[in-house]
């Protein structure tokens, strides 16, 4: 087998790797964005954090856009920037070797305080463990800032404390840190896809879409600029500016659940049924329709770019209440106040389609884990 280099970084690749090791990008020859982990990445997460190498290199799948931290917007089908699990799916408890890694190298870093190396290796670390377990972030943040104390300009450092904000849906902190990064590394187009959702979450939709297309413009094939700009525009009521963009980030996708995810959101856009995702299909009306209200509920949930890659259907018990059901997200493993702000704009998102589409009786929405039935949130307007 030939042996193959990233065409970003110029890092060897390592055989059947599918991101390079070293900045993330897809060997596939696209950038891969902003991506999460998968749970399943727990049992190697130890090798990889003892090597130093990036989160990308765990087993990854595109992370549904987000708009901004919790609100309807950007980043591509199936995992995400960020996520939570409930009872039946607790925070991934990490291996003894890796809490053993962080804690020597934690010793380390108090030992050398002014060695930016090493606390950027912790502070890296613990932004990768906090991938599974939120519990890192403070740290992550912590040893981040430490090292931009010693090096204002350190462009790894400004990257690491931005994505961990965007994690932690804060975009009033991720924008600043986003916009310095870039002023040292312009060319970095997954950053300034992340700026984009930022902007986004910050209410700056206009500003959103002008980064998004300056990303589309220097990288037609940029798969989640394409789909988080569909999102924006959908936000925005211009649907048929949203389809136009899915499909062409349906064009660029390569993996099957990507592809479904997009199906499902062109389906819902379209007005047909979205399709089977191998669980039980969503109870619906008596007359096998859904009400504009629930129409416009389901949409703005699964655009949400924290929860949309993780729904597997909804179940109207009536009108105006259901339950949506979700998969692999762990929503107890939230800070409380995280899980707030997030329950708060899925609440004005019902309001919106309440006062859009009126209907009679009590609005409420129950978040409750596929696997388990455990009712992890209920959403009322």
């Amino acid at each position: 087998m030939a042996v193959r280099f990233c065409s970003e970084c110029g890092a060897k690749a390592a055989a059947g790797a599918r991101y390079c090791m070293q900045c993330g990008t897809s060997l596939g020859g696209a950038p891969a964005g902003r991506w999460q982990l998968t749970i399943a990445g727990s049992a190697v997460l130890v090798v990889f954090l003892a090597a130093g190498l990036t989160v990308w290199t765990l087993i990854v799948v595109p992370g549904a856009p987000r708009p901004g931290p919790g609100g309807a917007g950007p980043h591509p089908p199936a995992a995400a920037p960020g996520g939570a699990v409930a009872e039946a799916h607790p925070k991934v408890e990490l291996p003894a070797e890796v809490k053993t890694f962080i804690t020597d190298l934690a010793a380390k870093a108090k030992q050398k305080p002014d060695d930016v190396d090493t606390w950027l290796r912790f502070a890296q670390v613990n932004a990768r463990a906090a991938q599974l377990d939120p519990a890192y972030q403070p740290a992550a943040v912590a040893a981040f800032e430490h090292v931009l104390r010693l090096d204002a300009n350190n462009a790894d450092a400004l990257r690491g404390l931005a994505n961990v904000h965007y994690d932690r849906d804060d975009h009033e902190k991720a924008i600043p840190v986003y916009e310095k990064y870039l002023a040292l590394k312009p060319d970095d187009l997954s950053a300034r896809t992340d700026l984009a959702t930022m902007y986004l979450y910050a209410g700056q939709a206009e500003r959103a879409i002008a980064t998004y297309k300056d990303v589309i413009k220097a990288n037609p094939s940029f798969l989640q600029a394409h789909y988080n700009l569909a999102v924006t525009y959908h936000g925005q009521g211009n649907d048929a500016a949203a389809v136009d963009e899915l499909r062409i980030a349906r064009g660029l996708a390569t993996e099957e659940p990507v592809r479904k995810q997009i199906d499902d959101m062109l389906a819902t856009l379209q007005g047909t049924p979205p399709t089977a995702t191998g669980a039980a299909p969503a109870a619906a009306p008596s007359d096998g329709t859904r009400t504009p209200f629930q129409s416009a509920v389901e949409t703005a949930f699964r655009a949400s770019p924290i929860m949309g890659s993780r729904i597997v259907g909804f179940e109207w018990s009536s009108p105006a209440s259901g339950r949506v059901t979700v998969q692999n997200f762990p929503m107890q493993a939230m800070p409380s106040d995280v899980r707030d702000k997030f329950t708060a704009r899925l609440a004005q998102e019902v309001r919106n389609a309440r006062q859009e589409h009126p209907v009679d009786g009590d609005v409420r929405l129950e978040i409750a884990d596929a696997g388990s039935g455990t009712v992890m949130a209920s959403v009322v307007p």
